[in-house]
């Protein structure tokens, strides 16, 4: 194994060496940095003093080499925000050499564009340019680079964070020996550290805390390979962290103000979105039954529709004891907002768990950001009484476990694709009643393809006018009116009156579950319908509501034990906090795709990995 990862190593250097023969011949043999040690002191004010020490080797034979230089990025494209990049202001303190190595150097900025997960970016550098160019160096020098970083230090709820790329991925030599020395103001209280090529979460060979400082260590990284460190502290321990943000550009002058293009402005905006108004009021309502309540929510014998008015207010709703047509809560959720969302999904978890498929268990975490967790054990396996969305979501839930236990943390970025079938499976079953006029799907994207229609004619108008006249204001009612298509294709699709009657119906058990009056929660205890209900309180988030309807009766507590197992006993405020907690963590687990924007943490279930962060950059050799 020794000798294959040697042969390896060797055919890295050579070939990184060959590339940087390409753009010059005058490249040393056995070219390569040998140690590289980076010190990171964060002061109080959150800026960073980074010192970078650097034996680089410039080969036994390198001909009219000058010296090294070091890019820095300090502008990266901060993708939460459209058209806005954040920034690292850097100052460089000091630049110095070894004893007989030029240390002279120059800087300038510059912008790179650089490519990262298929997706370009323009960078802006700090590039440093050491050494004389009357002066040639071969053999090993050092060179020690002191600058400081404002703007480094990340904020988030519960913690402050530095997520940075202590050695950037764009060195194109192997660095034989790699450590990077954190010292904080206050106690570091989490650490990781991840190596390799960009998107990497492979962990370096060596990292400790002590108190306040943080020590990483790494032998043998690769050719544009970073180094990737990540600390948390307390808040509070440095300044509140200050993202600097800048806007890439402005077009100014050019949507000039005044009576003439404010009046045509306002004219355009009222035709254009007056008019899908009226055209989206004839065409894209619910339709019903004619005739009155109870044909509105049972139909009519002459089935006929009609389209319902854009401003109709309907009759109260009767209250109904039952859920109609003995709906699961993951279909009544469909129907009343078109699709299946991630609350409908678990929701319907936990009707299979009163249903007895599986057991929800609270269990305690000791991690610092993660209070509570939640085991689900599978109790019987899918079989004909459940629909096909529930049969896909049980089955994929313990997909792979043969002993029927998993917890929720442990499906989050693990779970995404599957609940995407299942709630492609929930909307399918959704069509197949025939409560949509059209495909709901179809309908979104339809009526959003027409909205990007006219947001492209919007914006392409827009920057002709702004780019030639003053009158780039006029094209934003077209952008407007984009939008509100694009927008109102939320409410695109629109409900058949077979899915309005059965609406109407679950509005009226959906009062039973909301209002607390006394003998309908009397019924509900004499009926045990506290489980059985609990689901559909959840897709109506009524949970709380549903809990003190209860507890006001004083009877005795409903029994959750065969379903539910908690830390705490049976009150009925811990127990609906207990279930809005899970809804809101399962939610979020199951739907949780991995993160890689530059703005987010290097900690929690794997977001963080080598190139993640702020700093890095590369250098070589002149």
């Amino acid at each position: 194994m020794r000798t294959l990862r040697m042969l390896a190593v060797a055919v890295i250097v050579v070939g990184a060496v060959c590339i940087g023969a390409s753009g010059t011949a005058s490249a040393g043999a056995n070219e390569g940095i040998r140690n590289y040690e980076v010190e990171i002191e964060i002061e109080r004010s959150g800026d960073l003093l980074i010192t970078e020490t650097i034996d680089y080797d410039f080969g036994d034979f390198a001909i009219n080499r000058h010296g090294i230089f070091r890019s820095i990025p300090f502008r990266y494209n901060y993708e939460p925000k459209e058209n806005t990049d954040r920034i690292y202001e850097i100052d460089v303190v000091s630049v110095e050499g070894s004893e007989g190595t030029p240390d002279q150097y120059e800087e300038s900025e510059t912008t790179k564009r650089i490519y990262v997960a298929g997706e370009g970016e323009d960078r802006g550098y700090l590039e440093l340019k050491i050494g004389d160019p009357n002066t040639t160096v071969e053999g090993e020098h050092t060179y020690e680079i002191v600058y400081r970083v404002k703007g480094a230090m990340n904020a988030f709820e519960d913690h402050d964070e530095l997520y940075w790329n202590a050695i950037g991925d764009e060195w194109p030599l192997i660095i034989d020996r790699a450590a990077v020395t954190i010292d904080a103001p206050g106690e570091i209280t989490a650490v990781r550290c991840f190596q390799g090529s960009y998107g990497s979460n492979a962990e370096c060979e060596g990292q400790s805390t002590d108190g306040s400082s943080a020590t990483f260590a790494h032998s043998d990284l690769f050719p544009y390979n970073a180094m990737t460190v990540v600390i948390g502290l307390p808040k509070g321990v440095v300044a509140k962290p200050q993202l600097i943000l800048e806007e890439r550009w402005t077009l100014g002058k050019a949507f000039e103000v005044n009576e003439t293009t404010g009046g045509i402005f306002a004219a355009l905006l009222l035709a254009g979105v007056g008019g899908y108004v009226l055209a989206f009021q004839r065409f894209g309502r619910d339709r019903r039954f004619k005739g009155g309540a109870v044909d509105q929510a049972f139909g009519t014998s002459e089935g006929a529709d009609e389209v319902t008015p854009l401003f109709d207010e309907p009759d109260e709703t009767p209250v109904e004891f039952v859920p109609p047509d003995d709906l699961r809560p993951g279909q009544v959720g469909t129907l009343v907002d078109f699709h299946a969302n991630p609350l409908d999904v678990t929701a319907t978890i936990v009707d299979l768990a009163v249903r007895k498929y599986l057991v929800i268990e609270e269990v305690e975490t000791e991690s610092k950001w993660l209070k509570n967790d939640w085991k689900l054990t599978r109790l019987k396996k899918s079989d004909d009484d459940l629909k096909d969305y529930e049969k896909s979501l049980l089955d994929g839930l313990f997909q792979g476990r043969d002993d029927g236990d998993v917890e929720l943390s442990e499906l989050k970025y693990k779970f995404a694709n599957r609940m995407r079938k299942v709630q492609a499976a929930l909307d399918k079953d959704a069509k197949d009643q025939g409560w949509f006029v059209k495909d709901p799907s179809s309908a979104c994207v339809s009526v959003g393809c027409l909205g990007m229609l006219v947001e492209l004619v919007g914006i392409a108008a827009t920057g002709l006018l702004a780019a030639f006249t003053n009158l780039g204001l006029l094209g934003i009612p077209i952008i407007i009116l984009g939008l509100v298509i694009m927008f109102s294709g939320v409410w695109a699709p629109a409900r058949s009156a077979k899915g309005s009657a059965v609406l109407r119906r679950v509005h009226g058990f959906r009062r039973f579950i909301e209002e607390s009056e006394k003998p309908r929660a009397e019924f509900a205890e004499k009926k045990n319908l506290f489980s059985e209900y609990l689901p559909y309180a959840i897709v109506f988030g009524a949970v709380d509501k549903w809990a003190r309807t209860f507890e006001a009766l004083s009877g005795e507590p409903p029994d959750t034990s065969y379903w539910y197992h908690s830390t705490t006993p049976f009150h009925y405020a811990t127990f609906a906090s207990s279930m809005n907690g899970f809804t809101t963590t399962t939610a979020g687990n199951l739907t949780s795709s991995p993160p890689s924007t530059s703005g987010s943490s290097g900690f929690s279930g794997g977001g963080g990995f080598s190139g993640g962060g702020g700093g890095g950059g590369g250098g070589g050799s002149w």
